[in-house]
């Protein structure tokens, strides 16, 4: 899992692009209340390019993550931010927030 939020982040700080899923999420008002304030389904489809390679060293992975973490901090006030495959175009607030949710929700799911 720790794999997989890295690869969330690597795509919020642009190292990985996802195709797009062209989907009603996309659409504002959707796309504030998905990010801000519904809680993460269960079994909610991700992208394929999120779920591949293969988990490596714990130690490094974590270390790996700390760094792509500290990079979505200083990119805080950039004006250009990649796409979201499902949500399209996020300000950096929207992407540090949906960051932080979806490491929550991995962490509260294996009951770390």
């Amino acid at each position: 899992m720790v794999r997989h939020i890295t690869e969330s982040v690597r795509m919020a700080v642009g190292d990985l692009h996802c195709r797009s899923k062209n989907s009603p999420l996309s659409w504002t008002p959707i796309k504030q209340i998905i990010i801000y304030w519904l809680p993460f389904p269960r079994g909610a489809p991700t992208a394929l390019e999120l779920m591949q390679g293969d988990p490596g060293e714990c130690e490094a992975d974590l270390a790996n993550l700390s760094q792509l973490v500290n990079r979505l901090a200083e990119r805080e006030s950039a004006t250009e931010w990649a796409a979201h495959p499902a949500f399209g175009p996020l300000t950096g607030r929207q992407w540090g927030v949906l960051s932080y949710r979806h490491a929550d929700h991995h962490l509260r799911q294996f009951g770390v």
